[in-house]
């Protein structure tokens, strides 16, 4: 259904027939919890963490909504070729420029599609519309001081991008033209760009019973260039061994090795770092991706704002896609709008999704500059989790260079607790506790096996002891 009939058939009901999460005091006010059941903005502050309740939370506030919009401006500057939301206020209490809106107790919000805005009426207790003039006056004619009307794009609206499968339409950057075969099997190539061959991105997976839902390639699909230890001793030292025997069984160390299909719902690079995280793991490397060379190639839509990763629109709105939302297991904190940018929904496979893996793969084989980011930033990560989480956790001063190996990896994967992991270090032979601390995981702790042993036999492993005054092998 459209967005304005939704609105039509929210019109005349009363916040008990929309929210389902209990949250319906007549009281309070519930203009942007209206707008926000509509819309489906689901961030904090939300009735579900006001109220409690099973369902999909719907922000609150006013002024979070506002904060959240892509581009916010006048109402009579407001892009005419789409459904924007109006926010009525004392026209001295918001900054355009920074969309901050100051948190008074006199502001509303509605929507506005077909020429009519659409909002909860607290005093009727109902969904109503009414055209701009008339919901400005009403305004006018409640609230102190002199009120004005502001627009903002939706939130999260330019996350969704328009793909053209074709590529021919591209204007900005390199263009790809993308392909599904009949065996699920997608294909790219960057029309162009000097390497303008047909390459493999992936294949669909549809899983209910693992609720696997997205792209991947199988193990033995691998291909492009490799992590090789070797190569990066003389800047990372004794780490890039770790590195290796972690990244030998998450990817077989490809450096342009991806998934989209589990909660993180984007993963990639040689140590799979996730999208999920903030502040940790594939953000990092985004972060610092957009100042490459050939950033604007790729991903010309992308910019650092104030430190923070944000996707530019067309029309110059930006989305900070660090927002931290409460939206995983258990409402735990995740970057869910960088997640959506890279791949807008778990479960419909979308040529979004693979557009940007199909960017990413074309330049990680075509740039060593990328590469060598991925080892610096999954370097940088390991580092800092040995001297501020592994080295704090357990008493690892004096232990092998392995053990710290098999640790690392262990947390990297998530596949034991920190008491797991204490009492496999107690045991008799802690590095074969260690080895096969989750049942499991049978197949990855065998990958883990092998390649320590490999590491071991080479004399890479087994011959360091960690130092955990000064985070080194010695």
């Amino acid at each position: 259904m459209s967005l304005q009939t939704d609105l039509n058939n929210a019109l005349g009901k009363p916040i008990d027939n929309i929210c389902r999460n209990n949250f319906h005091d007549h009281n309070s006010n519930h203009c942007a919890h209206f707008v926000s059941h509509i819309l489906g903005l689901d961030f904090s502050y939300h009735c579900k963490e006001f109220q409690g309740g099973s369902h999909p939370g719907a922000n609150i506030r006013v002024h979070e909504i506002f904060a959240r919009c892509p581009l916010v401006g006048k109402f009579e500057d407001r892009p005419a070729d789409r459904d924007v939301l109006v926010f009525v206020t004392r026209h001295d209490v918001v900054d355009i420029a920074n969309k901050r809106m100051q948190n008074i107790p006199q502001k509303h919000i509605g929507i506005l599609s077909g020429g009519q805005i659409y909002n909860y009426s607290n005093t009727q207790e109902k969904v109503v519309r009414a055209t701009p003039t008339a919901f400005l006056n009403q305004f006018e004619s409640i609230y102190e001081g002199t009120q004005a009307l502001f627009y903002g794009t939706m939130p999260g609206s330019d996350i969704v991008m328009d793909i053209d499968t074709t590529g021919e339409s591209v204007t900005q950057g390199i263009a790809f033209e993308l392909k599904r075969e009949a065996d699920t099997r997608w294909f790219a190539r960057a029309t162009n760009a000097a390497d303008a061959d047909w390459f493999y991105v992936g294949r669909e997976v549809k899983s209910d019973s693992k609720q696997y839902y997205g792209i991947f390639q199988r193990a033995n699909e691998y291909y492009g260039p490799k992590f090789n230890h070797a190569d990066y001793v003389p800047t990372l030292d004794h780490w890039a061994y770790l590195l290796y025997a972690t990244g030998y069984c998450e990817s077989k160390n490809f450096f342009n090795v991806f998934n989209t299909y589990d909660r993180a719902k984007f993963t990639y690079g040689f140590y799979q770092l996730a999208a999920h995280t903030p502040k940790d793991n594939l953000i990092l490397l985004f972060r610092r991706l957009v100042n490459l060379d050939l950033a604007k190639q790729y991903f010309p839509e992308l910019a650092l704002m104030n430190g923070k990763l944000h996707r530019i629109n067309e029309d110059g709105g930006s989305t900070d896609l660090e927002t931290v939302m409460q939206t995983g297991p258990n409402n735990a904190d995740q970057l869910q709008l960088f997640m959506n940018y890279l791949n807008p929904n778990r479960k419909p496979i979308e040529e979004q999704e693979v557009l940007q893996v199909a960017r990413l793969m074309h330049w990680t084989v075509n740039d060593p500059a990328i590469r060598q980011l991925q080892v610096t930033v999954a370097g940088e990560i390991l580092q800092h989790k040995m001297a501020t989480r592994y080295s704090q956790w357990y008493p690892l001063h004096g232990k092998s260079d392995t053990i710290c190996a098999l640790i690392a990896d262990i947390h990297h994967q998530g596949r034991a607790s920190r008491a797991k992991v204490q009492t496999a270090l107690s045991a008799s032979n802690p590095e074969n506790a260690l080895l096969g601390i989750n049942p499991n995981q049978a197949n990855r702790e065998a990958d883990l096996r092998t390649v320590v042993n490999e590491l071991k036999a080479a004399g890479k492993l087994g011959q360091k002891k960690y130092d955990a005054a000064n985070n080194e092998f010695v």
